[in-house]
């Protein structure tokens, strides 16, 4: 099984939408996903993440599955202050090692943060249980055999790092100040296992090939 995991095109906030740009991220990002395969598609039910997968889900004739737990998390941990917008050199200013264990006691958010993520973290894996895959430990066990579907999810930056946090075990700071979730994204994670069991692999960390320009000649 792969993960695909899309943040939605360029923002416009104030009405939960899309800027003109955000709308010509997600044309071209459909284009770009034309020929890749994609099994099903799950949405936040945010504007700006419906209006994003809608270019997508109509090039490949394909419904829309909503998952109300896949909108954007509640990262506002004091005024205007939002845990994933957090600076590295703020976040990293401590002496002690982010670990997964004490995270949550030297993040300036940790208070905040620990039950939405967690939250969070229990809707995913109820999800992926439906899907053949129970959470055992750090990974999963499975029942799906030479499982080749790929799941493609248009959500936010904020719940695609705190995903990323729960299944590559890297503590939530450190995904939040140092990997990078731009607007119209891809993030592709691909499941391995011996036997029965296994976890996830990141083949690829925020692809936006779609809307970069193209390399110079020579």
């Amino acid at each position: 099984m792969k993960l695909m995991l899309i943040r939605h095109g360029e923002p416009d906030y104030a009405s939960d939408s899309l800027t003109p740009r955000g709308h010509e991220e997600a044309r071209l990002l459909a284009k770009a996903l034309a020929d890749v395969r994609i099994d099903a598609i799950y949405a936040s039910p945010m504007g700006r993440a419906q209006l994003t997968a809608t270019y997508t889900a109509d090039l490949k004739r394909m419904p829309i599955t909503t998952l109300d737990w896949l909108r954007e998390l509640d990262g506002n941990y004091g005024p205007a202050l939002w845990a994933w917008n957090l600076s590295g050199s703020e976040v990293f200013r401590g002496e002690t090692p982010f670990t997964i264990e004490n995270w949550h006691e030297l993040a300036p958010y940790g208070a905040h943060m620990q039950p939405v993520a967690a939250e969070f973290w229990g809707h995913f894996d109820r999800f992926m249980a439906s899907q053949g895959y129970v959470r055992e430990g750090q990974g999963y066990r499975t029942t799906q055999e030479r499982d080749e579907r790929s799941l493609a999810f248009f959500f936010h930056a904020g719940a695609t790092l705190t995903l990323l946090s729960h299944l590559l075990h890297v503590p939530l700071p450190v995904v939040y100040a140092q990997f990078a979730c731009d607007p119209s994204s891809r993030t592709t994670l691909r499941f391995e296992a011996e036997g029965a069991f296994g976890v996830f692999r990141l083949e690829c960390l925020n692809d936006t090939s779609h809307v970069s320009p193209p390399s110079p000649p020579g």
